[in-house]
């Protein structure tokens, strides 16, 4: 993943939520991190909360651009990234079975609404389209599942959730609101994007109404329609405003423009409505943020949404073929270089690359774990942003020029981008 951050989070299910109404499967063993690693991020824990029983963790909290924060260092620069890159992984498979469509079925923008509704007719109009979503990493039992919220596409049963809601597990069952039960299938999901698509065999629904978020303005009124916390609070329904809009949020590698909403969400509200004062679904949840520092209170009210327009163009690209193409990539996991290790080491400022993927073609253009990027088409590289930004423009076939620095020495590479389904 080319535009990986400095902010690097746990795996998935390598830390779950402590939530006593979600049951959430064993975390899974984690490799253990030296003392030198550990001091680099005990300064304060700022976590980025996504979905019932998903914790990604800042694990490079702490300042480590102090020389001294880092304490005894590795003797090689690439054991002291092995490590300081461990705890970011590929989010797990998820392997419900799949179902294709037979029809075209896409998501319709609405205009926008007129006449404003209370905060009661919102609620009657939009709950009929909430689900509630249970995944269950195992094929037989019932003991452990993850807990999420969906909305309905479709009256026949098409629903749109969060992918890191079905990430990692192998069946998933749809609550209606009415309480009826019904197993669901997957037409595909977008890791990248966090959306997915199910299917179930149903007929009758209420399809929740969906509107551009051009006219949407910061300040205005919203709602948060989902199931937090478990069952005992399904169709839950929070107020708040917009926040922001455009908020470049990154977790686990990859970078989103999200709606930011001061309407409260925990988890359980993933893959839930965020809908304006006209019961149209302007949004759907994905996370919250939360930040805790010795000595200090937690931030609250601070919480994302996907936006209505991204959701379009992921869940019809997902409901047509079940994946989405077209996305360049180089086919490379890099991240910025602390301070620290750029002072031990000698090494330069630039994106360390922790990964190659097979495939692409900076793989076969010689570039290795290892070597950092010092530039690309002649633009400085400091942070990852600046990277994606040159890559945003392009398209699947276009030619990048980065500049390489191998092991002291420096060249120029040219690198066709590839399609990131073909690397990731």
């Amino acid at each position: 993943m080319e535009n990986q951050e400095s902010m690097w989070y746990a795996p998935f299910g390598d830390t779950p939520q402590a939530s006593p109404p979600v049951l959430v499967p064993p975390a899974k063993p984690k490799k253990r991190m030296p003392a030198w690693g550990i001091a680099l991020i005990l300064v304060a824990v700022a976590v980025l909360i996504i979905g019932s029983c998903l914790l990604f963790r800042n694990s490079a909290a702490a300042d480590p651009n102090h020389p001294g924060a880092a304490g005894d260092l590795p003797n090689d620069y690439k054991s002291f990234f092995d490590n300081y890159f461990t705890a970011n992984e590929e989010a797990e498979e998820c392997t419900i079975p799949t179902v294709q469509t037979t029809e075209r079925v896409t998501v319709t923008l609405s205009p926008a609404g007129k006449t404003p509704l209370s905060a009661q007719e919102v609620y009657e109009r939009c709950v009929p389209s909430i689900v509630a979503v249970s995944a269950f990493p195992d094929e037989t039992s019932e003991d452990s599942y993850y807990w999420g919220s969906g909305v309905v596409l479709t009256e026949d049963g098409y629903i749109l959730t969060n992918s890191h809601v079905v990430e990692g597990t192998c069946r998933a069952r749809i609550t209606l609101w009415d309480d009826t039960e019904y197993d669901a299938l997957l037409v595909g999901y977008d890791h990248r994007t966090d959306i997915a698509v199910l299917k179930i065999d149903a007929h009758g629904l209420t399809p929740a109404e969906f509107t551009s978020t051009d006219s949407l303005l910061v300040g205005d009124a919203v709602y948060a329609i989902g199931n937090p916390l478990g069952k005992e609070f399904r169709s839950t329904m929070t107020e708040g405003i917009i926040s922001g809009i455009n908020r470049d949020i990154s977790h686990n590698g990859v970078t989103n423009s999200l709606l930011q909403t001061s309407a409260p969400i925990n988890e359980g509200n993933s893959g839930g409505a965020l809908v304006n004062v006209y019961g149209q679904v302007v949004g759907v949840t994905n996370m919250k943020m939360s930040s805790q520092y010795i000595g200090s209170v937690s931030i609250e009210g601070v919480a994302f949404a996907i936006p209505s327009s991204t959701v379009k163009t992921i869940a019809d690209s997902l409901l047509e073929s079940g994946e989405v193409r077209g996305r360049p990539a180089l086919g490379l996991t890099v991240g910025k270089i602390p301070q620290a290790a750029m002072e031990e080491y000698d090494l330069p400022a630039g994106l360390y690359v922790s990964a190659v993927s097979e495939g692409s073609d900076c793989a076969a253009k010689g570039i290795v774990t290892g070597d950092v990027l010092l530039a690309a088409n002649g633009v400085e590289l400091t942070v990852n942003e600046d990277l994606t930004g040159i890559i945003a423009p392009l398209r699947v076939g276009d030619e990048l020029t980065l500049t390489v620095w191998h092991e002291g020495e420096t060249r120029d590479i040219t690198v066709k981008l590839v399609d990131v389904n073909d690397v990731y």
